[in-house]
């Protein structure tokens, strides 16, 4: 008999054993780092796809957080990683706000403004979907093997 009692997930390599990830996030700037952090620790350092979604979850909660009542005081963002055999869909939901995301080229020198632009360079697929409870944006981002 022996003492080293694991579930069998553990056993697994990290890309079997990934289940989908929900979060609800406060409304915060530091929100995008949080979310970062989650999709690295969900994925796993050998993830094909890593750098991108890690990049892309922190574009779209950044853009939740500046540009939606998600910002308000108890404003919250809900991010949700679902991890599939070919690729990863990433979800980010707002409070709302006065108008749906738009991509548009920042100004010369402009600092912000290249999210939705990063988002349409490197997903596969995005798109946005406004409701009266808020908006979802999503993006899908197919490992490179799955191209």
């Amino acid at each position: 008999m022996t003492d080293d009692v694991r579930p069998a997930a553990s056993l697994q390599p990290r890309s079997q054993a990934s289940l989908p990830l929900l979060r609800v996030l406060p409304g915060l700037p530091e929100s995008a780092s949080t979310a970062r952090r989650l999709a690295r620790d969900l994925l796993g350092a050998a993830h094909p796809a890593l750098d991108t979604v890690a990049l892309l979850v922190s574009e779209l909660v950044t853009n939740a957080v500046m540009h939606s009542l998600s910002a308000l005081p108890g404003g919250t963002v809900t991010l949700a990683l679902c991890p599939g055999p070919t690729g990863v869909l990433i979800e980010v939901c707002d409070n709302g706000g006065p108008a749906s995301p738009w991509v548009a080229a920042p100004g010369d020198g402009a600092e912000h403004g290249y999210g939705l632009l990063l988002v349409d360079a490197l997903a596969d697929s995005w798109g946005t979907v406004v409701g009266p409870e808020g908006r979802l944006t999503w993006c899908r981002v197919l490992d490179s093997g799955a191209r």
